[in-house]
């Protein structure tokens, strides 16, 4: 019996150290989840939800654009409160781009992405129902923070969710749904004419609609991913935050508020020419509005073509060779200003410019590579601070045309897009396999 227990007692001990030992004993975390470890099928969901997120962002941006004439003409506004409403449009971009980075660093992409959808729908329903400039103006401002909720949300998941290889060109093409929907509205305007202008507003409702879900049945949760910073492969977790702070001390100053300008500049010049081609169309060439919808069609080709270019080119030569675009883009712009009334002269013209604007589809990509991932939702908001400079660009137009005539106010656009090239051309290349690299560093830039 005594031999027997005093087995027993050290089969006890055994146990009871073995057990201390798996307590000692480093617990395995679970393996984070990277992004280079995606399957192609769900890049490829990923991918096509995001792009459809960006048309869906890009319709609801331009579509007061496209509806300045009718507006005029059947909810009688005047020239000067339809380029209000792009102001007010502007004014929530630019409090949305102080205000979601913020936003997405603390509850990340996914949420503020469902969220800012669900509300640019809803929003742009409320202009079904407003029956004053009042209202409109009103609507337009939320607008814009939705607007910028979609954009950040989703560029910052593609930006960290591919590798720098092939970042410009996936960009460039999530960007160039700008094309589709310009496109889509020329021939949506063109079906219904003048008297079916509420039906380009319905189709601002449903396409953010459709996004929400989507986002919300599909798409995986950024949280704790391991992404994409400037190298090949996954190397940096997403769940540190940046601040403003950050982005606004030591170097990084210089090229926050080099980003700030050139976005500025940038939808300045668009506001100046592309913003009022509607209006020029039909009250100075006399065209019609079926005419005048091909011609926005033509913009939405040509901008794809030049995605798919200037996508390549970034990523073959380096982010700032596509500064040439500005400049061609200021070209082609004063040409179709003082061409002769020849619709096929006019129409080539305008695709050269589309082509040549597209240019900056490529600022997705460069906006974010020129900051450490923990500051990519404030790098990509960048493009949309840009309206603190733009957006009394329409007033200026309005003023100038009230005094002068519109196209003179139009002719601002080509010098916008040189000083774009010029400031664009003295920015860092982010690529490291472009000629013009030249060491730079997104993480050393702020020291």
């Amino acid at each position: 019996m005594p031999h027997r227990a005093s087995g027993a007692w050290r089969l006890a001990s055994s146990s009871r150290a073995m057990a201390g030992a798996d307590m000692a004993r480093p617990v395995p975390l679970p393996q984070a989840r990277r992004a280079d470890a995606l399957g192609r099928r769900e890049q490829t969901l990923i991918y096509g939800i995001l792009a459809l997120a960006s048309l869906a962002y890009n319709y609801n941006f331009v579509v007061v654009d496209f509806i300045r004439p009718f507006l005029i003409k059947r909810a009688g506004m005047t020239l000067a409160e339809t380029a209000w409403l792009y102001t007010a449009q502007g004014s929530g971009v630019i409090l949305g781009s102080f205000l979601v980075p913020v936003i997405v660093a603390r509850f990340h992409a996914k949420p503020v992405l469902v969220t800012g959808a669900l509300a640019l729908a809803a929003l742009t329903a409320t202009n079904l129902a407003a029956e004053s400039f009042a209202a409109w103006a009103a609507s337009r401002f939320l607008v814009g923070i939705g607007l910028t909720a979609t954009y950040i949300a989703s560029i910052t998941m593609l930006a960290n969710l591919f590798p720098p290889r092939v970042r410009a060109r996936l960009l460039g093409v999530n960007m160039a749904m700008f094309s589709i929907a310009l496109m889509g509205i020329g021939a949506l305007g063109s079906a219904v004419g003048e008297g079916g202008w509420r039906t380009l507003l319905w189709v601002g409702v449903a396409g953010p609609l459709v996004v929400a879900v989507l986002v919300a049945a599909f798409l995986p949760s950024d949280r704790g991913l391991v992404v994409y910073a400037d190298e090949e492969v996954a190397s940096e977790v997403s769940e540190q935050r940046g601040s403003w702070r950050e982005m606004l001390s030591g170097r990084r100053l210089w090229l926050t508020l080099a980003c700030l300008v050139l976005a500025g500049l940038n939808f300045s010049a668009y506001q100046f020419y592309s913003g009022f081609i509607t209006t020029y169309l039909t009250q100075v060439r006399h065209f019609s509005a079926e005419l005048t919808g091909l011609f926005v069609t033509i913009d939405g080709i040509g901008t794809l073509l030049g995605t798919l270019l200037w996508g390549w080119i970034a990523d073959r030569y380096g982010r700032r060779v596509n500064a040439a675009g500005f400049a061609l883009a200021a070209v082609f712009a004063i040409v179709f200003l003082v061409a002769p009334v020849s619709i096929p002269v006019l129409m080539l013209v305008e695709l050269g410019y589309a082509i040549c604007l597209s240019c900056t589809n490529v600022w997705a990509a460069y906006f974010a590579e020129l900051f450490p991932v923990r500051l990519r939702p404030m790098g990509t908001s960048l493009f949309h601070g840009g309206h603190v400079i733009s957006i009394a660009a329409p007033l200026i137009v309005a003023g100038v045309a009230a005094h002068f005539s519109l196209t003179i106010g139009m002719a601002l656009a080509p010098l916008t897009f040189l000083a774009g090239a010029i400031l664009w051309a003295a920015l860092p290349e982010t690529l490291k396999t472009s000629g013009l690299y030249r060491g730079f560093s997104a993480e050393r830039a702020g020291r």
